[in-house]
C-alpha cells in the first residue's frame, strides 16, 4: 500500500543551484525520459565475488514529475580518458560544475543555501558522450542497440514507494580486468556521466574512511562552512591525486596511493543527524516534554509515526542531495554502518525502562526502515526477512529486489528495542584485504553490544572467508574500542549525588541542556555508556579483543580497528607488553625477561585509527587537553597478556608549530588506507611521536586534518601510520 503525504516537506531543502525547482514533467528535463530526482545516485558496494565487483545505484524520483513507462535504466561504459572533473547531476538530468573555493563565501553553509548562488552552477561545456570499450559480459546485462552498441543496459528495479516518491535500484556485476578500470554510468541519457572506479584483479582497495558526517542540534554550521570543506577535500584527493599543479601544502609525495582515485568509501555512523527529529514532529516533541511516568506510559500513535516518517525520508532526501557530499557518494562507492545519530542520540544506551518504552521502539524501527532504504538500497519488508529482496511489510515493497548479495552477516536473533536482526557487512576489499562493519546498534543495550549468538556467527563467517592469501583485516566499529578510562565520570554522574540536581533541573532552576529530554540523566552519560571502555561493557570487549588475537595467530592475519564517534583524531594500539612493563605491571608472567616482540611478528598488536568527524563541530582544545591529562599514554591491561595504550601521533599541530597533547588532535579529519610493498620512507610513528622507518608490506594509513576552520578550500594536513602485515607464522 502506498503512503502519500504532501511533498512540500520533501522539496523544502534545496542545495543551491543543485536542486531545480519541481517544472513540467517533460519542460526543460534532460532525461530522457523525463525523471525528477529527489535524492541519488547514490553508490554501493557489496562485494568482490570471483573476480566480479557487485555494487549498486539507488535513486529516488517525484513520482509526478517522472515519467516511468519505460522504466529507469542506466547505461554503463568503460572509459579510457582520465576524469579530471566531476559533475554534479541536478535533479532533472543537467550536468552542474561545482566552484571553486575562491569563489565560494567563507562562514556560510551552503546545505541549506536557498537560490542562486550556491556550490553549484550549470555547466558550460556539456560532457560529450564517452567513447566506450567493450567492457560487461552481455550476459550479465541487456545490451542496448537503439544507441551505441558499446554500451551496456541496466534496468531499475522499483524496491518502495511512498508520500509520492518512488526509490529505484540498478544492480551491478562488473568483472574485473589485469588492471584498473574507470567506469561511466549515465541515467535514462543524461548528458551528464557519473564516474567510479574497479581495481584491477590482483589490487587492493584504496579505502576512504569517515564518521560523524553532520551536525548536532545547536551547532552553528557557519562557523565552519558547513560540512563542504574537507568533502572538497576527498574530491580533490580522488580526481587529481597526483596533479602536480595541486598546491596543496600537505600533499605527501611519498605516498604510495598518489596516482589512484578512491575505490571504497566507509561510513562508520552518523552518516546524518537525525536528533532534530524531536523538533520537527510535534508529538514527539511534546513526548519529550511529559514526565518520565507518562513516557512510559504513552503509546506510539499513528499520527506520530506519520510525522517521523516524513522527518526521516525528508532529512534523508536532504542531506544525501546536498553539497559536495552528494557528488563524493556518486562517484565513489560505499558502505555504511549505522550508529545512534543515525537514529538519535544515544540510542540503546538508555536505561531499560526507557528504551523499552512504544515511543522509543517506534522511533528505532522507523530510523531502520531509512537506514535500510538510503544506505543499504533494500526494501524495508525484503530486509525484514533479512534476505534483501522481495515484497513484504511496509507498504509500498513492490518487487523483487536482488539484494541478495551475500554481503550480509545477520544476526542471531532480533534486537531488544528494534525488532529486527542485525545487519553486519563482510566482504572482500581485493586479493589481500577483507572488512568487517560490525552492527553494534541493533543489539545494543546498556549492559551489551552484541549478542554471543551474534558473535559466534560473526567469527564462523570470518574463519570460512579468510583465506590463505588474506593478510588484514578490517573492523569498522562506530564507537572507539580503546580510549581513555573515564570511570570517575561515570560513576559521578550515575550515582543518587545526581539525584538533587536533576530535580534542580526539572523545576528549571538549572539548565535543561544539563539533562538529556528521555530519561533526565546527564547528557553526558548516554555517550559515556556507548564506550567499549565503561565498565557495562569491559567483559564483552575483553570477550571480542581476545577472540579476535586468537584469529590472527590462527589465520596469520593482522587485525586493526577503525572507528569515529569522538569528533577528533587519535590512535591506539593493542600489543604485547614489554619486559620492563611485565616486571613492574604483570606478576603472572613466567618469563619476566622473554623479549617482546616486534609489530610483525606480534598476534596481539591490533591498531585502532580513530578518525572524526568530517563534518560535525569538534570538542574544544581544552578537552582533548584533559583526555591527555586523563590517558597520558599510560599501558593499561586486558586480561593477563595483553597491553593497551594511546600512541603520540601529533607532535605538531597543522601549521608545524610543536604540541603538548600528542595524543589527540581535536580538528575535523577524515582517514584515507591503502596497501603498500616494501618499505616507505614516511612509514609511522613511534611512541614519542617521533618517525620511524616501514618495514615490509602492509597497511599506509593517512589521517587528514583540517588546516583552518572554516575555509571553503578545505586544506589538509596528513598524519602518517604504518601497520605491517603479522608474520608469525613465516
Amino acid at each position: 500500500m502506498d503512503v502519500h503525504a504532501n511533498k512540500e516537506d520533501i522539496f523544502i531543502q534545496p542545495d543551491g543551484n543543485a536542486n531545480d525547482p519541481p517544472t513540467d514533467k517533460d519542460s526543460d528535463n534532460a532525461f530522457n525520459p523525463a525523471l525528477y530526482l529527489i535524492c541519488g545516485p547514490l553508490l554501493r558496494f557489496t562485494g568482490l565475488v570471483n573476480n566480479t565487483w557487485r555494487g549498486s545505484i539507488l535513486i529516488v524520483t517525484d513520482d509526478e514529475q517522472s515519467t516511468y513507462t519505460p522504466i529507469p535504466s542506466l547505461t554503463l561504459s568503460k572509459t579510457t580518458t582520465p576524469v579530471t572533473d566531476l559533475k554534479k547531476l541536478s535533479r532533472t538530468g543537467k550536468p552542474l560544475s561545482f566552484k571553486p573555493a575562491t569563489e565560494v563565501q567563507r562562514g556560510v553553509d551552503y546545505s541549506t543555501f536557498h537560490g542562486e548562488g550556491g556550490l553549484f552552477r550549470p555547466d558550460s561545456q556539456p560532457q560529450p558522450q564517452s567513447q566506450p570499450e567493450h567492457l560487461l559480459d552481455p550476459t550479465q546485462f541487456n545490451r542496448d542497440n537503439e544507441d551505441e552498441e558499446d554500451m551496456f543496459k541496466v534496468d531499475a528495479v522499483q524496491i518502495h514507494t511512498e508520500r509520492g516518491v518512488t526509490f529505484w535500484r540498478f544492480d551491478l556485476y562488473i568483472p574485473q580486468d589485469t588492471g584498473a578500470m574507470q567506469i561511466s554510468y549515465r541515467i535514462n541519457r543524461s548528458p551528464c556521466a557519473q564516474y567510479f572506479w574497479i581495481p584491477a584483479v590482483m589490487e587492493n582497495m584504496h579505502v576512504m574512511f569517515h564518521s560523524c558526517n553532520g551536525f548536532s542540534v545547536g551547532v552553528d554550521t557557519g562557523l565552519f562552512s558547513g560540512p563542504d570543506p574537507l568533502w572538497r577535500d576527498v574530491l580533490r584527493r580522488h580526481i587529481s591525486p597526483s596533479n602536480p599543479d595541486d598546491k596543496d601544502p600537505s600533499r605527501n609525495t611519498n605516498n604510495k596511493n598518489n596516482g589512484r582515485p578512491f575505490h571504497l568509501m566507509l561510513g562508520g555512523g552518523d552518516q546524518l543527524y537525525t536528533d532534530e527529529s524531536r523538533l520537527s514532529s510535534p508529538n514527539f516533541s511534546r513526548w519529550t516534554e511529559t514526565t518520565s511516568l507518562a513516557k512510559l506510559r504513552s503509546q506510539f500513535t499513528n499520527t506520530m509515526r506519520d510525522e517521523l516518517e516524513s522527518f526521516f525520508l525528508q532529512r534523508y532526501t536532504w542531506w544525501f542531495s546536498q553539497g559536495l557530499y552528494s557528488v563524493a557518494a556518486a562517484h565513489i562507492p560505499s558502505i555504511n554502518i549505522w550508529d545512534d545519530h543515525d537514529i538519535i542520540d544515544g540510542y540503546g544506551s538508555y536505561p531499560h525502562r526507557t528504551m523499552e518504552s512504544d515511543v522509543f521502539k517506534g522511533l528505532g524501527g522507523i530510523a531502520w526502515r531509512y537506514y535500510m532504504l538510503f544506505q543499504h538500497h533494500v526494501s524495508p519488508g525484503a530486509a525484514a526477512r533479512g534476505v534483501g529482496s522481495g515484497s513484504g511489510s511496509g507498504g509500498g515493497d513492490t518487487a523483487e529486489t536482488g539484494g541478495n548479495d551475500g554481503s550480509w552477516v545477520l544476526g542471531g536473533s532480533t534486537g531488544p528495542y528494534i525488532a529486527q536482526v542485525s545487519r553486519s557487512v563482510f566482504v572482500r576489499l581485493g586479493p589481500g584485504v577483507v572488512f568487517l562493519g560490525l552492527d553494534c546498534r541493533t543489539e545494543r543495550t546498556r549492559s551489551r553490544i552484541v549478542y554471543w549468538e551474534t558473535y559466534n556467527v560473526v567469527f564462523e563467517r570470518l574463519r570460512r572467508e579468510i583465506t590463505s592469501d588474506t593478510k588484514h583485516l578490517l573492523i569498522l566499529l562506530g564507537v572507539p574500542i580503546i580510549y581513555p578510562r573515564l570511570s570517575i565520570l561515570e560513576t559521578l554522574f550515575s550515582s543518587r549525588l545526581m539525584t538533587p540536581l536533576k530535580a534542580l533541573g526539572r523545576i528549571g532552576l538549572l539548565s535543561p541542556a544539563l539533562f538529556n529530554k528521555f530519561d533526565g540523566s546527564v547528557e553526558i552519560l548516554d555517550d559515556l555508556d556507548d564506550h567499549w571502555t565503561t565498565r557495562h561493557h569491559r567483559t564483552e570487549r575483553q570477550f571480542l579483543l581476545e577472540a579476535l588475537q586468537k584469529l590472527a595467530v590462527e589465520k596469520n592475519i593482522r587485525v586493526t580497528f577503525l572507528t569515529g564517534d569522538v569528533h577528533l583524531g587519535a590512535v591506539g594500539e593493542f600489543f604485547t607488553p614489554s619486559s620492563s612493563e611485565r616486571k613492574h605491571h604483570v606478576r603472572f608472567w613466567k618469563r619476566r625477561d622473554e623479549p617482546s616482540p616486534q609489530k610483525e611478528g606480534d598476534g596481539r598488536y591490533m591498531a585502532c585509527v580513530i578518525s572524526s568527524a568530517i563534518t560535525n563541530k569538534p570538542p574544544a582544545g581544552k578537552v582533548a587537553d584533559i583526555l591527555n591529562r586523563v590517558d597520558r599514554g599510560r599501558t593499561h591491561y586486558v586480561g593477563e597478556r595483553t597491553g593497551e595504550k594511546m600512541v603520540s601521533v601529533f607532535g605538531e599541530d597543522v601549521d608545524g608549530r610543536a604540541r603538548r597533547n600528542r595524543l589527540f588532535l581535536p580538528r575535523r579529519n577524515y582517514c584515507e588506507i591503502s596497501d603498500v610493498g616494501g618499505g616507505v620512507e614516511d612509514g609511522g610513528v613511534d611512541g614519542t611521536g617521533e618517525k620511524e622507518k616501514a618495514t615490509g608490506e602492509g597497511l599506509d594509513v593517512q589521517l587528514h586534518f583540517e588546516m583552518d576552520t572554516g575555509d571553503p578550500a578545505g586544506w589538509t594536513k596528513g598524519y602518517n601510520l604504518h601497520i605491517p602485515e603479522f608474520r608469525g607464522n613465516d
